[in-house]
This record gives structure tokens, sequence and C-alpha cells, in this order.
């Protein structure tokens, strides 16, 4: 299986759910995690907000590495690694557009100033544990 087609079945998966578990960490080690809600774009780019008094925003601010955990109850999953940073000014229009369409819920938290966050791959895992043997398949970016 070439990568475009990795790829491709990766973000189907990913487009089915809009939740996920984000792990962050703080400047003094201390892990954090959190469920949030989520968008992906075209590129597996995960698009998600979060407000400037919790502990992940502090945590991104210092430093930007993140995994994320979608999809349990249907025995496959989504392991995500990535660095992600603050949605730019000049493109925040664009980004609440796309999270909004997918997560129509979430207007509430944007019209609350919540901080949008755009996360790069680095690293996925897609876990298909319904096959036998598992089904793995793995991204480098």
């Amino acid at each position: 299986m070439d990568d475009d087609h990795k790829k491709r079945m990766i973000l189907e998966f990913l487009r089915t759910h809009a939740l996920a578990v984000i792990a962050t960490c703080h400047r003094n080690g201390t892990p954090e995690a959190a469920t949030i809600d989520f968008s992906v774009r075209d590129d597996l780019e995960v698009v998600f907000s979060t407000f400037k008094e919790t502990r992940k925003f502090g945590n991104l601010a210092e430093r930007p590495g993140v995994a994320f955990v979608v999809g349990w109850n249907d025995n496959i999953t989504v392991q995500y690694e990535g660095e992600a940073t603050r949605v730019p000014a000049a493109d925040i229009e664009q980004y609440q557009e796309a999270y909004l369409n997918s997560l129509p819920a979430a207007k509430e938290f944007i019209e609350r100033e919540a901080v949008m966050f755009k996360a790069k791959p680095r690293w996925i895992r897609y876990s298909d544990f319904n096959k036998e043997p598992p089904e793995l398949i793995e991204i480098q970016f």
C-alpha cells in the first residue's frame, strides 16, 4: 500500500470521529491529557480549540509537541504525534469555517474566544484490531 493510500485511509477514519484525547507536557515534565473536539484537514493537519485558562494552552505555549489518540469503541485507533501552533490571525477565518463545518456545536467555544490551534503530523499509526493479525499502518512525515 503506498503512502497516498495510507493517508486517505487515515483521513477517512479521522473524519468519522469528532473526539480525541490530546496529550501535552508542562515545562517541568508533568504530562497532561484531555478530551477535545477536533477536525482534520485534507493534509492530515488536526485543528482544535482551547481556552487560554487551560493547562494545555500553557503547555503548548512552552512546548508545541502533542500526541492524540482517536477511536477506541470500534477496535480501530489512530495514534498521532506532531507539533501544534496557534492558527495565525491571517488564516483564522478559513480555519474557523472549516472547523465549524465539521463541528457546528463548537460555535459556542469560538464565540467565547477559544484559541484555534493546528497540529502538523510527524508520525501516525493506524491500528485495526478487528483483523487477524491486526492491521498496523505507520507513516512518518
